[in-house]
């Protein structure tokens, strides 16, 4: 199991718990998941089984309804929220010049840490996507330069600079809503527009 897929399963359970599986792969089908962060709808199950067995879920009860198979009920243990947020924290500080998945990671789960807290991740990923958007001017330069290199393999760095100034726009924009207040977070009362409970 990727560590991506461990996060996702991770997060649904802490957001949705007590929850069975069948629910959080309905969830998550909604999320996309299986398009941007590679998660086979049908690995869910597994991933909930690999995870109680580390000790990061554990059963909460055997749900029955009519004639429904009984399904199993999971939630957090205190060591799953401690891997939960590790694992998101690794991810959502880190900005990829070809990936969106850490920017959509931190939209899924954000709301489990503090507004503080993600208000200087968002911080920080202006200025991660900065020196990645100057990186990929030296890359352009070297293959303008280079004897082997075909000069349309600098569409690969143009294109990655696109995408990043349309994430730093959208990250400035969520940081500004973020200050104004929109949302709930670790430690506050939930928002009038939103439905989670943090």
């Amino acid at each position: 199991m990727s560590n991506l897929t461990r996060l996702m399963v991770l997060g649904a359970v802490h957001q949705f718990q007590p929850v069975h599986g069948y629910f959080l792969r309905q969830e998550l089908i909604t999320w996309h998941v299986d398009e941007w962060a590679n998660v086979n709808p049908g690995s869910i199950y597994n991933a909930l089984s690999s995870l109680k067995k580390d000790g990061y879920v554990e059963e909460h009860c055997i749900e029955t309804q009519g004639k429904r198979p009984e399904r199993t009920v999971y939630k957090m243990t205190p060591e799953g929220n401690v891997e939960f947020i590790r694992l998101l924290r690794k991810v959502i500080w880190t900005v990829d010049a070809f990936d969106t998945k850490s920017g959509m990671v931190l939209t899924s789960f954000m709301f489990a840490l503090s507004r503080q807290e993600v208000i200087e991740v968002l911080e920080h990923r202006v200025r991660e996507i900065d020196a990645r958007v100057k990186a990929n001017g030296y890359h352009v330069e070297d293959v303008a330069q280079s004897e082997t290199t075909p000069l349309y393999v600098r569409e690969i760095f143009e294109l990655s600079t696109t995408r990043l100034k349309g994430e730093k726009e959208w990250t400035e924009t969520l940081l500004q809503r973020l200050h104004d207040g929109e949302y709930s977070f670790a430690g506050e009362e939930p928002s009038k527009r939103g439905r989670h409970q943090p």
